[in-house]
Formats: C-alpha cells, structure tokens, sequence
C-alpha cells in the first residue's frame, strides 16, 4: 500500500466538518463529558441516564454506514472509556477490565442494536455499583448529604456557601461550622478538590484544552485554573497531562 493510501487527507476532514455544520450534528461538548466524568467518579446513578447518549449515532457520530457496526463500535469506545474513568475513582485496574472485556466480548457477539443497547445500560449499572463498593461510606447528617449532593450535581458552576445555607435553612457560619466538623475539610476546600479531582480525569484521557476545561469547571480563568491545579497537584495542567496523557490506555477492548 502507498503512504498516501494510509492518510486521510485534510480536505476529508475538512469536507466532514462541513457535512456535520450542514446537518446541525456536534459531538458531545466538554461540559457534558466533564459531567459524565464526575458523576461516573462518584458512583452516581446519574451515569447511567447519561450512559444512554453515548451510542446515539445523531450525538456521537457516525463510524460505520452499518447502523448495527456503528452502535457496536460505539459501545466498544464508550466502555473503553468509562474504564479508566473507574479506575480513577479507585476501582482496581484489573477488576476494571475484567468488566469491560466481558461485556465487550457480550457486545461482539450480538446480534441486533436492541441487544447492545441492553448491554450499554447494564455495563454502566455495573460500573457505578463497582465504584460505589471501593468507596469508603461515612455518616454525613442531612444539612451536609444536601451539600454533598449540590455540589456533586452543580460543581461545573459557581457555588456560594451563602445560597446553599439558605437551601437548608442554617445561617452560613453555622453550616460552615457543620461542614468542616463532618468532613474535616472547609467548604471551598472540598469544592476544590472535586474540581481538581475531575480536571485529572480530563487532562489525562481527553484532549480539551486547558481553557475549556477550566470553563467546564467554573474556574474565573485559565490562569486561575492553572495556579489552584499546581497549588494541588504540584504540576500545572500541561505538565500533568505531558506526565499522566492515556496512563491506563490499552488496546481497544481494554
């Protein structure tokens, strides 16, 4: 085969962009993959709501002109990458592929969109129940599961301890109080981190860049996102992922 015969040119990518622009089709945006990536971190059922989108051709794209290849393909890519996501969240590097391969071996094997789909929605069910086990349960009393909860569902946006006192009807120096004796971290503190523990996931398995995925955060910019991450992690964002890109990455079907 020639070298040329081996490159997709530019002018078929470009060709593709335009395709996509004329028919209204996207890919899923950082936001939605930075929400899926920390509700499948914390082992929230939301995941699998979400775990539906992800082998709909009309969202995700096109890969084979055989609607049961394509879905396939898709469901291979997708548990591809809710592997290492787990695997972030603590779950042992081989319990999560052992998942993944067999229920990719399922996948190979089936016979129509009905039966992946079936295997989509029972992967993802599987995957969260995983991490919710390798998590360490604490007690939490409900003004602070609220918190918890709030800030699991809106950490992409600017949270102020103020409105969520008034959500549960504590004055704020008093939730604050509450919050640090409970979790033994300040309120900004563990915000923080679950934005920092979520920005490790996206520089290390995606290719956002950094300014999207400080966005995607809520940080006010860049360089703002860029100074916490190193005060955290003691890397800046682009020495994390020079350091960390794909660590777990395997062949597809790992």
């Amino acid at each position: 085969m020639k070298s040329d015969e081996r490159i997709i040119s530019f002018d078929k990518i470009i060709n593709l962009v335009h395709e996509n622009a004329e028919t209204s089709f996207s890919h899923t945006t950082y936001q939605e993959e930075s929400r899926r990536f920390h509700y499948l971190l914390n082992g929230d059922d939301r995941a699998i709501e979400e775990s539906v989108k992800l082998c709909d051709p009309l969202i995700q794209g096109k890969l084979s002109e055989d609607p049961l290849r394509n879905f396939r393909y898709l469901f291979i890519i997708n548990t591809g990458l809710a592997t290492r996501y787990i695997i972030e969240a603590g779950v042992p590097q081989e319990t999560a592929y052992s998942i993944s391969d067999l229920y990719i071996q399922k996948a190979d094997i089936a016979g129509s969109i009905e039966e992946i789909s079936y295997l989509n929605k029972e992967v993802w069910t599987v995957f969260v129940e995983t991490v919710r086990s390798f998590k360490k349960e604490s007690p939490y009393s409900k003004p602070i599961l609220f918190c918890l909860n709030y800030i699991d569902s809106h950490f992409n946006e600017k949270i102020i301890l103020e409105d969520i006192a008034e959500k549960t009807g504590l004055h704020p120096c008093y939730l604050a109080t509450l919050f640090k004796k409970e979790t033994g971290k300040t309120f900004g503190n563990y915000l923080t981190e679950k934005r920092i523990e979520t920005s490790k996931a996206l520089l290390s398995k995606t290719d956002y860049s950094f300014t999207q995925i400080a966005c995607s955060l809520a940080f006010c910019s860049q360089s703002h996102f860029t100074k916490v991450f190193r005060q955290h992690t003691g890397f800046t964002p682009k020495q994390y992922r020079t350091k960390f890109f794909n660590t777990h990455l395997t062949a597809v079907g790992k």
